[in-house]
């Protein structure tokens, strides 16, 4: 169990620590501060709506089994792939700063 859960630490961070710097290199230094709390405000509200899809999704059946769980993986890899397709053009927007 401290195998996989460390496994999925690392596959969930090695994805939120990059989009994370993409987004917070978007909004002027001044602007920053608010800039995150709002997007850790919609991060919140995207977990709860994914949690109540999730639930919508998966249905109990007379003996006690899960039906439609695969549909969520379905679900995950198109997200991930709109998000990844996203994130390609929010870099892009960004421009390069040079380093003084």
């Amino acid at each position: 169990m401290v195998v996989v859960n460390v496994v999925l630490f690392i596959g969930i961070f090695s994805r939120m620590i990059p989009s994370q710097a993409l987004m917070s290199a978007i909004p002027d230094v001044t602007k920053r501060g608010a800039f995150n709390a709002i997007n850790s405000s919609l991060q919140q509200f995207a977990g709860g709506c994914s949690a109540a899809i999730a639930g919508a999704v998966i249905v109990q059946n007379a003996d006690g089994s899960l039906s439609h769980f695969n549909w969520l993986g379905y679900i995950v890899m198109a997200i991930a792939l709109v998000s990844l397709t996203l994130m390609y053009f929010v870099h892009k927007q960004v421009p390069e700063r040079t380093a003084h």
